[in-house]
């Protein structure tokens, strides 16, 4: 007997040692260059099946998703069960609470009753009879599994086999490490370029909806997604807002074009707890419809065609200022680090170049807040009394009241009536604009209800009027307070009986005529100093909106300041990178005697100006500049009075203004105690220019406390 187990003996060590050799043999050829792991894998199961007289030879590693998978099979006849490419039914983790695996397990019959229950259910679900586990380890943790297995008797595994099939698990231990060191090493080169492509792509264009439609295109095409899309956050982390979406060729994405048509480009985080809760810890949220709960699962399956979602967030300066998603349509078991990398990466890559630009920052994060309709979003302003007066505009827009629109000149009463007649059923008929105050007032009862041929001098021929050409439309008479008593009366009788009759003529008239009017002056005022009707005002005043002057909604400066910039940007060509912040303070802090249409004015000069670079404080206009400057002065005398009483400074004249300077300077510098960076502020001027004007004037300051 101990013979025959002597003679087995030999016969397994002869084997182990072709199988060995067999090995090397096939994997000698690429040694030298790199360790293909696949062919490394398979060369390995090839030859230890055949020479270790087994059923079955396989190899089992860890899949990123973390779950066991036996990726490379050897089979001694198709008759065999295959297992390939099957995800290992036992849970592994509490396996390993009742076996060391990263010991040998050594099965010689797995039927046996003597066995754990969990070991016998590992051998059943991989239909063995006998078998062999060697773990592969590599630093304390396991990476994977080689195993023999008989299918069809038990087998007595040899101890020499064992730690043959070990020092076999020790050459797949360095297989994988330098394959992944090698495969690493591919994936940070490939990320590096990917990322540099993406760098390149945000430093070349200056338009950012092109830029970021090309990134998220890039993005896609790097992690295989069906799409892409970057939405901005308001500040209040409140709602975002669709900056940028981009699908694959061959994604499926009309339901989520429709999705975003029909509700908006906007959506009310509190809805999504999981992506308030990514802005407020600022990490990248790893999406598996798997795990979501069934009626979440079935919109994002049904509606945004999603098995599979990487979100992560935009940052600029630490503070987040967008998510950038992307999308797969098939499902997944989860996603790789290096995917999560790159994703993330890319993200950064928008962050760094939007903290860069922040023109295009505050352009994208100012369009999410700005309505898409068509007089609408000409009416920029988040002010309470901006918006009320927009909601008035849209609720009557579809009766047939008569509107006055009063507010300074430049506020923007003419886009409040194109809100109004544009949102009304009268859209598509006539709509006719006529500034009253423009017309001389000999000529303004013609242009409304036209004249007979002859009615006066070079009345040629017979004239409509524009009550006649709005006829079924709407009629915006503008500086409707510059019109004539006589103009006032025959315009009431159109507003109460829809007739009129030419002047010069007898014919009466019949309109169907929609009136807004607007006034840059006081109608109530008007009326009780006699010079406008008190009927007309009362007829006119049925449905009174109100715009309130610039500088009453100094919060809407900002965004009306970005919005010109880019419109002026792309009228005239020319490329501005931003706005100082001293330039808008300046802009925030002026009282715009001629509200919007000033500021308006303004910018464009600006940009002109500033064609190449930013707009300083200096390109603004003259008033502008020289409000802001009165207003530090101002702030600085607040200031200093603070700090302590004010001192006299006399002077005698004549006298140079060298030596007023000097007197002033020398008399603050007294005043803040030699403090020369104290005495700078003071004076208006940086301390550098202050360190000039002493050496200029020789003063002799060495008892000072300078700094």
């Amino acid at each position: 007997m101990s013979s025959t187990v002597h003679t087995l003996s030999l016969e397994r060590k002869i084997r182990m040692h072709e199988a060995r050799e067999a090995i090397i043999e096939r994997l000698a050829p690429d040694l030298h260059s790199e360790i293909d792991l696949d062919k490394f894998l398979h060369a390995i199961v090839c030859e230890l099946g055949r020479m270790m007289d087994v059923d079955r030879c396989d190899v089992i590693h860890r899949v990123p998703t973390g779950q066991w998978r036996i990726s490379h099979e050897w089979r001694v006849s198709d008759d065999i069960p295959s297992s390939l490419g099957i995800t290992i039914p036992v849970d592994i983790e509490q396996l390993s609470k009742r076996l060391d695996l990263t010991q040998p397990i050594r099965l010689d019959d797995a039927s046996s009753p003597e066995l754990d229950p969990r070991a016998r259910e590992l051998a059943a679900s991989l239909g063995t009879r006998s078998l062999l586990i060697v773990p592969v380890v590599l630093g304390g943790q396991v990476l994977g599994f080689v195993g023999l297995h008989t299918t069809r008797a038990p087998r007595i595994w040899l101890d020499e086999e064992v730690a043959f099939l070990q020092s076999i698990a020790r050459q797949i231990a360095v297989g994988y490490q330098y394959a992944r060191l090698y495969t690493d090493k591919q994936r940070e080169a490939d990320r590096t370029r990917a990322l540099l492509e993406i760098a390149n792509a945000l430093n070349a264009r200056s338009d950012f909806s092109e830029v970021t439609s090309l990134v998220i295109e890039r993005a896609i095409a790097l992690v295989s997604a069906d799409y892409g899309a970057l939405g901005v956050v308001d500040h209040s982390n409140r709602s975002i807002s669709l900056a940028a979406f981009h699908a694959a060729p061959h994604a499926t994405v009309r339901g989520v074009e429709e999705l975003i048509a029909t509700h908006g480009r906007s959506i009310d985080l509190a809805e999504f707890p999981a992506l308030m809760e990514l802005l407020a810890e600022g990490r990248t949220l790893k999406l598996l419809d798997k795990d979501l709960p069934l009626p979440i699962r079935l919109v994002f399956n049904a509606q945004l065609h999603g098995r599979a979602a990487l979100v992560a967030p935009v940052r600029i300066k630490e503070q987040v200022f967008g998510l950038l998603g992307l999308v797969w349509s098939e499902a997944r078991d989860g996603f790789a680090e290096h995917e999560v990398t790159l994703v993330e990466g890319i993200a950064d890559q928008i962050g760094t170049a939007l903290e860069r630009d922040q023109l295009s920052a505050e352009v994208m994060r100012l369009r999410s807040v700005i309505h898409e309709r068509r007089a609408e979003s000409r009416i920029i302003g988040q002010a309470p009394a901006i918006r009320r007066a927009i909601e008035l505009a849209l609720n009557v827009a579809d009766t047939q009241t008569s509107v006055l629109i009063q507010g300074e000149s430049g506020t923007g009463k003419e886009l409040l009536a194109d809100l109004i007649h544009y949102s009304s059923q009268r859209k598509d008929k006539p709509y006719i604009k006529l500034n009253c105050g423009a017309i001389p007032e000999t000529l303004l009862e013609s242009e409304l209800f036209g004249h007979e041929k002859g009615a006066f001098t070079d009345a040629r021929a017979r004239r409509r009027g524009r009550f006649e050409e709005a006829d079924g439309g709407t009629l915006f008479l503008d500086e409707i307070g510059e019109m004539s008593l006589s103009a006032q009366v025959r315009l009431l009788r159109v507003l109460q009986d829809g007739e009129f009759t030419r002047v010069g003529g007898n014919q009466v008239l019949k309109t169907d005529v929609r009136v807004i009017a607007a006034s840059n002056v006081d109608l109530a005022r008007a009326v009780e100093e006699g010079r406008f009707r008190r009927d007309l005002y009362y007829r006119l005043s049925v449905f009174p909106i109100y715009l309130p002057p610039l500088r009453e909604r100094a919060g809407d400066i900002h965004p009306l300041v970005i919005h010109f910039i880019e419109h002026y940007k792309q009228k005239t060509g020319r490329f501005i990178s931003g706005i100082s912040r001293e330039a808008l303070q300046a802009l925030i802090n002026y009282d715009w005697p001629g509200n919007v249409r000033e500021l308006e004015n303004a910018i464009e000069r600006a940009v002109i100006i500033a064609a190449g670079r930013q707009i300083e404080l200096e390109d603004l206009p003259e008033a502008i500049c020289r409000h802001w400057l009165e207003h530090r002065r101002q702030a600085r005398r607040a200031r200093s009075l603070a700090d302590g009483p004010a001192v006299k400074l006399e002077l005698e004249v004549p006298m140079s203004m060298d030596e007023i300077e000097r007197r002033a300077i020398e008399a603050t510098l007294n005043y803040t105690q030699g403090d020369k960076t104290r005495a700078a502020r003071l004076l208006g001027i940086g301390r550098k220019t202050l360190y000039r004007k002493l050496q200029r004037y020789e003063l002799a300051l060495a008892d000072s406390r300078g700094r």
